[in-house]
């Protein structure tokens, strides 16, 4: 990794550490979810590195051809089918962001949440993917895994989005029915 990478998880850690320290001290108010926000979006940071760090692990199911690179090659001489590469790696990161995404929709009921834990993450992939100099080593390669892991996050971040907007628009349904209900009366 380059001093880049390095850096910005080492900033996006510590303003994410003030800010949910912050968040976790501080009263019901504007800077408390501002805090929170902070956190939100430093935690999607690091679950976005430790999903791109682990998402290349496979796991080969079925088959008895020597190795996976015979997968769709009729030609090579290994003899038997090669089986499948199964992404346990990308399919545990997502379960971690979306775990994340969830946190943060029922924190505040609110899609900023979800778009600042989602920011975070898709900032730190978008880092990895694009910014790692000339050195060649590229951390999230177009393989299978790779992008099920790009592809499957922004799927689970649009719908956990929606979800979350969907929250909100229930909570202030409900608080407009409250207070536009008259007194129960008795008869």
């Amino acid at each position: 990794m380059n001093a880049t990478v390095i850096g910005f998880v080492v900033v996006a850690g510590a303003v994410g550490t003030v800010g949910l320290a912050l968040a976790g001290w501080l009263g019901a108010n504007r800077l408390r979810r501002w805090c929170l926000l902070a956190g939100l979006g430093a935690a999607g940071v690091v679950v976005g590195l430790m999903g791109t760090m682990m998402q290349g692990y496979t796991v080969r199911v079925g088959g008895s051809a020597p190795s996976l690179r015979d997968v769709g090659d009729p030609t090579s001489g290994g003899g038997g089918s090669a089986g499948v590469a199964l992404p346990v790696g990308a399919l545990a990161g997502l379960v971690v962001f979306a775990g994340l995404l969830l946190v943060a929709g029922v924190a505040l009921r609110q899609p900023l949440a979800v778009l600042t834990a989602g920011g975070g993450w898709l900032a730190m992939v978008a880092l990895l993917m694009f910014a790692v100099g000339n050195s060649g080593d590229v951390l999230l390669p177009n393989d299978t895994a790779a992008q099920t892991f790009v592809y499957g996050g922004l799927i689970i971040a649009f719908c956990v989005g929606v979800l979350a907007y969907q929250w909100q628009l229930t909570d202030r349904l409900a608080a407009r029915a409250a207070v536009k209900r008259p007194a129960d009366r008795v008869r």
